[in-house]
Parts: structure tokens; C-alpha cells; sequence
């Protein structure tokens, strides 16, 4: 028998730990704040002592009270309580009840049905001790959640329940995962739904597989430098088009390859991320970014080699921020784009991104929605023309499905759950009914290793689910601030224990998103970045979580902080109108000064507190970015380094402790690792030599004698989503 507790317009599966709203859906909470739910549950309506809930969810572990004080707070956002719903009663010094009214329903074990399929085809080799605890688990849990979900609607269907649910689709949907495999995406579908195909790693692999038979070929070896982005079929399946960058075509192009494989054809040129072919085939239409003139255009460009290409909206950087791609209707008659009306609005909050059609032959443009979103991935009309299916990110959910019907601009989420959608993945066949994605699960914790970098001596410190992921820094008492994730906000947390034996304790715990956290070099303050007053601007907090305070304010966008090593001055990155550049400002708040005149992100103060280091990003995947040097008096350059492959986040460079060479982060050749450039020349020299995963933030302790990294990975699948509209 599995039990099921109903409350409010909630469900929760005890065994399973697993939380539904009135809609079916997973309720996004952490772990911790789950397992304190189920103990709350089964004792419902009697208190229970503080002491007891973490004997019983933290049984193998040393914590603190305010660990269990952080993740009550996670468990109420969660549910949703105001003044007029409370379910949780906190009895202070005491302990914590479950006043809401509980309703227990038991059910009989199910089969599952054939057509929900969440069970990885083929288990991916555990390498190395973090890979074996993390993605065993990962798998486990998304198995859990998927039989759950099924066993949920089974036993609704067979209870009474008291849930009013309103379904989407007349059938109901279903997801089965048909390529799993860790570090593989931009995976698309056949027209007639009979092959999939994808890259792995994104360094030049290209596979096609039969779905009902599981028969892969490799139809693309990998070139020296290649990296591949969004990819398509052909209408006629014959063919299939991706886009590649390399050492060889550093502005990136579209190529064709036949789908039995033999050499591609390169059709065209400088293509920003994603593009669409016309339901002929005759034609791509994608985002083309001219950086001399600051400007970004809508090109379509025939696919018959002739190089014709067509102009159809230009847009000023200045002034707008284009997203996504242009996508062709059915008829071919208009496209769909994103677009904000003002500068440096991709992924950066306030959600300033809107849908927008075009009529190819009059350029008339129309707005599909008044809905704002921070970042859109990639989309495709419906085949019928009913309107745009595409993958969005807005206000806190991470990356999911939309479909946005067209014309009465009416928006359907598709996907609602704990895993984030790739940008690159997506294919519809051509009769509608099918759709595949890529699902995206990123991991990191922190980990210690000697100042050698020597991996076969690193320690994990840390098992949660994004340590580190969003910054760390050290403190001279030995103690680590870092990020972690908790659905969709990052907070601070301190870990007092080196060994990882102890767990953290929350610094931060709110619906923010608080990152890149630098420690003033006495310890005595610690500085962020953070979206809690809208924009991204830079707080200060003592390191016991008190003495909030904001210190710069505006239209800028700030990140990347860092503090001199006499504590009296703040640097950081501040993005205005699409620029980047370094500014200056008292560490206890004040007027702020510009103190770098060129692009340059991501700064750090030499331990002389003399120069700074930061970096300036490569302007094609094909080509290195530069390594700054320069005075933290003036922000003139005295010297670069130009050893920098290009990325999609450049955290801040680290200096050596006695100040002769500054340490970075490498990711042209998977696994990253941190290298070392001397400042007075020669080749950088690797300075890590981990066999696997990547390395998100990374902080030498105050001693001198080790570094600390939060490394981990992001585990690409592909999923097949069937009948996933309604009336379809």
C-alpha cells in the first residue's frame, strides 16, 4: 500500500516524498523541506520538538537549529502561506505542528503504463567518487518522481478526492526519455517521428538513432575545436542542418549533412545560436549581430547555395536585445521573434522579453503577448499554424515548455517540473503529435584540494544540490561562504568544518537570487550580487547573516565584486546599455566611479592591492579571450594575455597568493580545469588535473595551502513529449 496525504489543495506521497499541487504538478521545494513535511504529516496535530525533526531528518549528520529554521521557511514558501492558509503552527523554543486537516488515502501498488517510459535505457558508467554518489541518486530520484506522478493520478482516479483539477489536454500527456546519457543535446526529431538526432558534448559528434528500434550511427566525427548549437530535419528527412564553430570558421556557420552521413556543406555565415528552416526546405532565417555597427538583424537566406540572403529587420544594440530565433510560420508567410525594447535584456531580471510576428513581404510587426519573459531558447510554429511551441525562462521557474497560441496570444504552460529544458533541443514531427526536448540537471558541490592541484588528493566537503555553483569565497578562520540552490533562489550559506563533516548554515534565506559572494580579507563582511531590489545590485552582510545592507543602486546591472585587501574598496563589473566595464566604490557605500573605459568583465585586487585582474571575452567561439592586467588606481592596461576560451560565464580570475601569476579557468577541453598564467610571460601552466566534470567558482584559503572549487556536471537527455496540446 502506498499512502498519499491530502491537504489544502495539496497532495503529498510520503513514501516517495513528493509533493503535487491542485494540478498534478510537483511543487518545487527542497529535499530537506520534503522530508520535515512527511515527519510533520505523520505526527500531524501533535508537536513535535525541534530535537526530533532533526534526529529524524538529518540522522547521520551534525546540524544546526537554524538549518531546520531555513528549510521551514522553504517548506511554507512552498505551500503557500499567508494570513488567511497556515498549515505549519511554530510553538517558539519548542517545535513546529501540522495544524492543517489531513486526509490519508491508501492505494493499491499499479503497473506502470507502457507509454510513461522515464527509465534510463542505458546506465552511464560512475567516474570518480562524486559521479557515483550524485547521478545514481539523480537517476533514482527522477525514476521515483515519474512513478510517483503515476501513481498519483491512479489513485486520484480511484479515490474521491477533493482536488478540483482542471487537466489541459483532453489526453493526457506523456514523456518518455529516449536518450540518456549525460553530456548529450540539441536533440531534434524527423518529420515523421521515426529518427531522432544530437550531438555529444558539443565538440563535433553527430548521431542519428531509429527511435523504435534504438540503432544509432555516428554520422559527423569531431573536429579539432568544433562546437555545435541547434539542429533540424529536413522536410523530407533527407538531410539534417546544424550549426558548428571552430578554429576554421570562427563566425560559426549552417551546414547540411545526409542523414546516411559523408562530408557537410557549409550554406551560410555569422548565425546567432539558433535557426529554423522553412516547411519547403527552401530556406533558414535566423539573428545575424554585426559588432561594428551595433546593430542585429533578421536575415533570410536560401539553402540552394546560391548565397542569396534577405534582410528583414534590423534592430540598434543599443537600444533593443533580441532573443531566441526567428521562426517561420507553416505558410511561410511570417515570422515569430523576441524582442525588449531596451539594451542587455537577455537573462539578466527584470523579464523584459516579448513574442513579435513580422509579415515577410510588408514588414508589418505585431506583438503576439503581453507577457515578459528573461530568456527564451528555442521555438517553432505548430504545424497547423494554432501558434509558437518554444522553451522560456521567466520570474523564478527555471527553463520549461510553453505554447503560445496564435493569434489570440493565449499562454499554455507545457511542462512544469523540477528538471530545467535546454536552450538548443527541440523538433516537431510534422503531423503535431510529437515533440522532443533536451532536460537539463545541473550538480555541483564544493570540494578541497592542495595547492599543487593534484586531484588524487581532493576532499568533498559538500553533497547538496548547487554548492558553489553561483560563487564562493574563504574566510581567514577557515570557514567557506558559498551559494546553494533551493528551487529557484540561491542563498548564502557557511560551512564551518573543512572535513565536510558539518553541515552549513544559512547566511540568506528569501525568494532572491544572491551570488558571487567575496569576503572583505579581515572577514568581517561579506559582499554579493543579488536581484532582491529588481536589478542586479551589490548588498553587503556580516558573516553571521545580520547587518543587511545595499550598496549600489540604478539602472546598471552589477556583479562580480570584489574587495581590496585593506578593505576599503569595492570593484566590480557594472553592465549599462550592453557594455561592461570595472567600477570603484568605498567599501561602505558611496558615490560609485567608472574605473575602466574598455569591455572588461569580472575584476580581482592583487594581494598588493595595486592592480587588478579581469577579462575580456573572446568575440567568436573560434578565438581566445585576454587575461587584463591593469592599475587599480587608473584601470590602465599594463599588461594581457590573450589564453581565455571564450564562455558563456566568465567567473572572476583568482591571483596566487604571492601575486606573480593569476589563476583561471579553462573549458575549451572538457573536463575544466584551472590554469596558471605567471605575469611575467611564458605559456599558461595547468594547474588542476581533474579526469571529469566542470569547475563553476573556485577561492584559494587564507593559508595559502589550498584551493577550494565547487565542481560537478550537467547531465544533458533527450525526452519525447506526446500528445502535449489539447484536442491533438
Amino acid at each position: 500500500m502506498i499512502n498519499f496525504y491530502e491537504f489544502g489543495k495539496f497532495r503529498f506521497d510520503a513514501e516517495r516524498c513528493v509533493l503535487f499541487d491542485e494540478n498534478n504538478r510537483f511543487v518545487d521545494a527542497t529535499p530537506k523541506a520534503l522530508e520535515i513535511l512527511r515527519v510533520l504529516i505523520e505526527s500531524s496535530e501533535r508537536l513535535v520538538s525541534k530535537e526530533e525533526i532533526i534526529s529524524r531528518v538529518w540522522a547521520d549528520s551534525f546540524v544546526e537549529e537554524a538549518n531546520l529554521s531555513h528549510h521551514i521557511f522553504r517548506l511554507r514558501r512552498a505551500l503557500g502561506e499567508s494570513g488567511e492558509q497556515k498549515f505549519i503552527e511554530t510553538v517558539p523554543k519548542r517545535g513546529y505542528r501540522f495544524i492543517a486537516e489531513v486526509r490519508e488515502i491508501k492505494a493499491d501498488n499499479h503497473t506502470e503504463p507502457q507509454n510513461v517510459d522515464l527509465t534510463p535505457e542505458n546506465s552511464i558508467p560512475a567516474r570518480g567518487k562524486l559521479k557515483k554518489s550524485v547521478t545514481a541518486v539523480g537517476i533514482l530520484c527522477l525514476i521515483l518522481a515519474a512513478t510517483s506522478f503515476v501513481l498519483f493520478n491512479l489513485a486520484k482516479s480511484n479515490g474521491d478526492s477533493q482536488l478540483n483539477t482542471k487537466p489541459e489536454t483532453k489526453v493526457p500527456m506523456t514523456i518518455s526519455r529516449i536518450i540518456e546519457g549525460g553530456k548529450k543535446g540539441a536533440g531534434t526529431i524527423s518529420p515523421d517521428g521515426k529518427f531522432i538526432s544530437y550531438s555529444e558534448n558539443y565538440v563535433g559528434t553527430l548521431y542519428i538513432r531509429q527511435i523504435d528500434t534504438k540503432v544509432e550511427a555516428l554520422i559527423l566525427e569531431p573536429e579539432e575545436g568544433r562546437v555545435f548549437g541547434a539542429k533540424a530535419f529536413s522536410p523530407d528527412g533527407a538531410y539534417i542542418y546544424y550549426l558548428a564553430w571552430s578554429k576554421t570558421d570562427l563566425e560559426g556557420g549552417l551546414y547540411r549533412i545526409s542523414v546516411l552521413g559523408g562530408k557537410p556543406v557549409r550554406l551560410s555565415g555569422n548565425i546567432n545560436y539558433f535557426f529554423t528552416i522553412s516547411s519547403d526546405g527552401n530556406q533558414a532565417a535566423f539573428f545575424r549581430t554585426y559588432k561594428e555597427k551595433k546593430e542585429t538583424s533578421i536575415i533570410i537566406a536560401k539553402l540552394d547555395g546560391s548565397g542569396t540572403e534577405q534582410t528583414v529587420l534590423t534592430f540598434d544594440d543599443k537600444e533593443k536585445s533580441t532573443d531566441s530565433v526567428p521562426a517561420f510560420s507553416p505558410d511561410g508567410k511570417r515570422l515569430a521573434f523576441c524582442l525588449a525594447e531596451s539594451p542587455n535584456a537577455v537573462e539578466v531580471p527584470p523579464a523584459r522579453i516579448e513574442f513579435f510576428t513580422v509579415e515577410i513581404d510588408t514588414r508589418d510587426v505585431k506583438k503576439m503577448s503581453d507577457e515578459k519573459w528573461t530568456s527564451v531558447g528555442m521555438m517553432n510554429w505548430m504545424p497547423n499554424s494554432s501558434g509558437l511551441i518554444f522553451v522560456g525562462y521567466r520570474g523564478r521557474t527555471r527553463n520549461q515548455i510553453y505554447f503560445l497560441s496564435y493569434p489570440n496570444g493565449e499562454l499554455k504552460s507545457v511542462t512544469n517540473e523540477l528538471s530545467s529544458y535546454s536552450n538548443y533541443g527541440m523538433g516537431i514531427t510534422a503531423d503535431g503529435t510529437a515533440m522532443v526536448a533536451d532536460v537539463m540537471q545541473w550538480s555541483t558541490q564544493l570540494w578541497r584540494v592542495d595547492i599543487n592541484g593534484k586531484s588524487q588528493n581532493a576532499v568533498q566537503l559538500t553533497a547538496g544540490d548547487f554548492d558553489g555553483g553561483s560563487g564562493l569565497t574563504t574566510l581567514p578562520n577557515g570557514e567557506i561562504i558559498y551559494t546553494t540552490r533551493s528551487g529557484s533562489d540561491y542563498d548564502l550559506w557557511k560551512t564551518l568544518d573543512l572535513n565536510g563533516k558539518r553541515e552549513g548554515n544559512p547566511l540568506t534565506s528569501d525568494a532572491f537570487r544572491d551570488s558571487e559572494p567575496i569576503a572583505s580579507r579581515d572577514g568581517k563582511s561579506i559582499v554579493f550580487s543579488s536581484d532582491r531590489e529588481g536589478n542586479e545590485h551589490l548588498f553587503r552582510v556580516d558573516p553571521d547573516g545580520s547587518n543587511l545592507k545595499q550598496l549600489t543602486f540604478g539602472e546598471g546591472f552589477e556583479s562580480s565584486p570584489d574587495v581590496s585587501p585593506d578593505g576599503n574598496w569595492i570593484v566590480y563589473t557594472s553592465s549599462i546599455n550592453n557594455q561592461n566595464r570595472i567600477w570603484k566604490m568605498p567599501a561602505g557605500g558611496g558615490d560609485s566611479f567608472q574605473l575602466t573605459d574598455y569591455e572588461c568583465l569580472a575584476p580581482s585586487v592583487s594581494p598588493d592591492g595595486k592592480q587588478i585582474s579581469c577579462s575580456l571575452p573572446s568575440e567568436s567561439r573560434g578565438k581566445h579571450g585576454q587575461i587584463i592586467i591593469a592599475s587599480f588606481e587608473t584601470g590602465t592596461i599594463a599588461k594581457s594575455f590573450e589564453v581565455l576560451t571564450y564562455d558563456y560565464y566568465y567567473c572572476a580570475l583568482n591571483w596566487t597568493p604571492d601575486g606573480k601569476a593569476v589563476v583561471f579557468r579553462r573549458t575549451d577541453d572538457q573536463p575544466a580545469n584551472l590554469w596558471k598564467q605567471n605575469l611575467a610571460g611564458g605559456d599558461p601552466i595547468q594547474l588542476t588535473d581533474f579526469k571529469s566534470d566542470l569547475i563553476f567558482s573556485y577561492a584559494f584559503t587564507h593559508d595559502g595551502k589550498s584551493i577550494i572549487i565547487s565542481r560537478g556536471y550537467g547531465k544533458g537527455s533527450t525526452v519525447m513529449l506526446e500528445k502535449f496540446l489539447p484536442n491533438r
